[in-house]
């Protein structure tokens, strides 16, 4: 379907109404909704948003922050503000990075990686329920697309 909008110098420009960038988008937003419902009752809140992008990088191993900061490509603030939030729950820890003692290494606690392991768990439903929905022919054609037009 096509839709025509007015544009520049009386002309107009022709659209797709089902724009891919929009179906993307709409897509990443009705599975963070499901996902987010699924993981409600499950784990704690500040696992669920930008948190639970966070816990992903880390391990019992832990992280200089800095590395996090560059990993997450956020800002330092909003880093600080999220492990913030994550620590006061107990999901993860901060301590003095051993190879320089001005910056800070984060590390998973064991209710971090309780918090994680839900969070796979949910998208890994939330996995299933798409390859159902989809049948297993397309749902392998869907990941292989989107893995295509990833860039890292």
């Amino acid at each position: 379907m096509f839709r025509s909008t007015p544009g520049g110098a009386g002309g107009y420009i022709v659209k797709m109404a089902d724009d891919l960038g929009t179906l993307l988008l709409k897509a990443a937003d009705s599975w963070q909704v499901a996902l987010g419902r699924l993981l409600t009752d499950r784990t704690p809140a500040a696992s669920l948003g930008a948190g639970a992008a966070m816990l992903e990088h880390l391990n019992e191993a832990g992280l200089a922050q800095t590395a996090l900061t560059a990993r997450m490509g956020l800002s330092k603030q909003a880093v600080q503000q999220t492990l913030d939030q994550l620590e006061t729950q107990g999901l993860v820890r901060r301590e003095p990075d051993p190879a320089d003692r001005r910056a800070k290494r984060i590390y998973l606690t064991a209710p971090g990686a309780q918090a994680l392991a839900l969070r796979q768990a949910a998208e890994a439903e939330l996995q299933e329920r798409l390859q159902e929905t989809l049948g297993k022919k397309r749902f392998k054609a869907l990941r292989k697309a989107l893995r295509d037009l990833v860039t890292d």
